[in-house]
């Protein structure tokens, strides 16, 4: 009988494969055991970790400004199993804190102290979950309840115009109020708000800039920046010869003016010209309260972009009679 060597060889290793790969597998199933084992352990077993919580703040007023910001997060050590441990560092609970009770009505301290947040953030966690320390311990700060008033804007600023120029207007702020923000007795002693100074040259067009404002330390505003605006332009010149009125003249007198008539010339910027007219003037002489040589003659002018005038006549004569 003839014995197949190679078959038997080839068998042997297949069967000496097989053993060590069940060895293997017996292995690892005793270590998968072994680790299920130890997790369950460790998860049933007395730990301590340390979780970040979010903070959250209710019913604070709108007005209400906390001098020093309040935290976001506190950090708390906390004991107790692995399992509910995790399920605590994978929610984060957020600690709620109302503030309804606790702020006034203008100003004062806010005080929560450790027994308050370990309350809060025990209302949070499973009862067996027990709060080793808390960072920060308590939570003080001050506050106060912002006013707000509305204030004029003081333009702090020089300029100069090119020859046979002018300002066809004022300049224009935008916005010329600012509403600014803080403790009542702040805002009290503010009644305008300036700008940092600027400085603009030969005008001959339009110019704009962007001014800072100067805010008090102790105030805030939602405006920290203005736009000013110069509109320069060329200017003529317009004449009217009005008539000299007499103002406070007593019913019972006559009163005479030599001359009787006077020529004013007025500055005005060539976009108003056309609009400038002999009814924007009043040449006036007020009826002297003790006898004078001559009386001054005074121009009222009620356009408001007439810039600079002239007159023929600065003073008059004249006589008094009584009225027949």
């Amino acid at each position: 009988m003839r014995i197949d060597i190679p078959h038997i060889t080839q068998k042997a290793k297949q069967i000496l494969a097989w053993l060590v790969q069940k060895d293997a597998l017996i292995y690892l199933l005793f270590v998968g055991l072994a680790t299920l084992f130890w997790w369950g352990r460790a998860m049933s077993s007395q730990r301590e970790v340390e979780v970040k919580l979010p903070v959250a703040y209710t019913q604070v007023p709108a007005q209400v400004v906390f001098n020093t910001p309040l935290p976001t997060h506190l950090e708390v050590v906390l004991r107790d199993n692995g399992r509910l441990l995790r399920q605590v560092q994978h929610t984060k609970p957020t600690v709620t804190i109302s503030l309804a009770d606790k702020l006034n009505e203008t100003h004062g301290t806010l005080q929560l102290s450790t027994d308050v947040l370990r309350q809060k953030i025990q209302d949070n966690l499973p009862g067996s979950t027990a709060i080793q320390q808390i960072r920060p311990e308590e939570i003080t700060t001050t506050y106060y309840v912002e006013a707000t008033k509305k204030v004029p804007i003081r333009l702090c600023a020089t300029w100069t115009l090119e020859k046979q120029y002018q300002l066809a207007e004022p300049p224009v702020l935008e916005p010329a109020w600012v509403n600014i923000y803080g403790t009542q007795e702040a805002i009290d002693t503010i009644d305008s708000i300036s700008t940092d100074s600027v400085i603009v040259e030969k005008l001959q067009d339009q110019v704009q800039r962007d001014v800072a404002l100067l805010i008090p330390t102790d105030i805030r505003t939602d405006q920290p920046t203005i736009s000013v605006t110069w509109n320069a332009e060329m200017f003529t010149e317009k004449s009217f010869q009005l008539p000299i009125e007499i103002i406070n003249l007593p019913d019972n007198k006559v009163m005479h003016l030599f001359p009787q008539t006077t020529t004013i010339t007025a500055r005005v910027g060539i976009s108003h010209f056309a609009d400038l007219t002999e009814e924007d003037f009043k040449a006036v002489c007020e009826y002297p309260a003790q006898a004078q040589t001559t009386l001054p003659v005074t121009i009222i002018c009620n356009n408001p972009y007439v810039t600079q005038m002239r007159t023929s006549i600065r003073e008059v004569e004249y006589i008094i009679e009584k009225k027949q």
